[in-house]
């Protein structure tokens, strides 16, 4: 989660959810952005029930989960949830960590839009840890560290922070570095994900980057990082 957009959060959670499953982990995504990035990434875009039903009270197992060619199963976004925490009152922020606690799963990733909307709040209050990928940029590390003080009212801890589209080159990057190294300390996961081709390759294919490349430096990467996280 990042409150700026364009950070690599979708392709993130879609990369570490993988390499979850290739450990042996039974995964559970949830799509919680109305944009529906990942949903139309693991071609499930006309899903009748979907994470919608969570937030409507109509909350059940029975169609909602998908399975997908990424080995890991999906409940699917809609972009009814625009209205969510709009037109429509979140009853209690409790909404998607009561459903989610009912599935058996040894992992649940949420992948959220960007910013601090009601929806996203939910979203807080439902994970036991926060995972917060970031450009080095300027605007994208405010959103960081936006979501780190933000998280600090829920239950949840920022477990990592995770430097993404990385230009060891770049002067303001290595500055913005120095800067969420001063603020997370060891939580901070260097040297991050490198900038890669591979990322748009892969969503025209339909693919996660694991599955698309699965020797290449980003994917051996991610795998790094995600057994560091078990």
């Amino acid at each position: 989660m990042n409150s700026s957009g364009g950070v690599g959060r979708t392709t993130s959670a879609l990369c570490l959810s993988v390499a979850f499953s290739e450990y042996g982990k039974k995964v559970l995504m949830v799509d919680c952005d109305p944009q529906g990035a990942l949903t139309f990434t693991l071609g499930k875009e006309n899903s009748h029930r979907n994470v919608y039903d969570i937030y409507s009270g109509r909350a059940r197992a029975l169609g909602m989960l998908q399975q997908t060619s990424e080995r890991v199963d999906l409940i699917a976004s809609s972009p009814k949830l625009y209205a969510v925490g709009g037109s429509e009152r979140v009853k209690k922020s409790e909404i998607l960590f009561d459903a989610l606690n009912k599935f058996e799963y040894d992992i649940i990733v949420v992948d959220s839009a960007s910013g601090l909307s009601e929806l996203n709040r939910t979203v807080l209050a439902a994970a036991d840890e926060i995972i917060i990928p970031t450009r080095l940029d300027l605007l994208s590390v405010r959103g960081a560290l936006h979501i780190a003080k933000a998280s600090e009212q829920y239950r949840g801890k920022v477990r990592a922070v995770l430097p993404t589209m990385v230009d060891v080159r770049s002067k303001h990057g290595n500055e913005m570095l120095a800067e969420l190294t001063a603020k997370f300390g060891k939580i901070l996961i260097q040297p991050g994900i490198p900038k890669s081709p591979l990322f748009l390759d892969a969503v025209v294919a339909g693919q996660s980057l694991l599955s698309y490349k699965k020797a290449s430096e980003v994917a051996a990467r991610y795998r790094e990082i995600t057994y560091d996280l078990l």
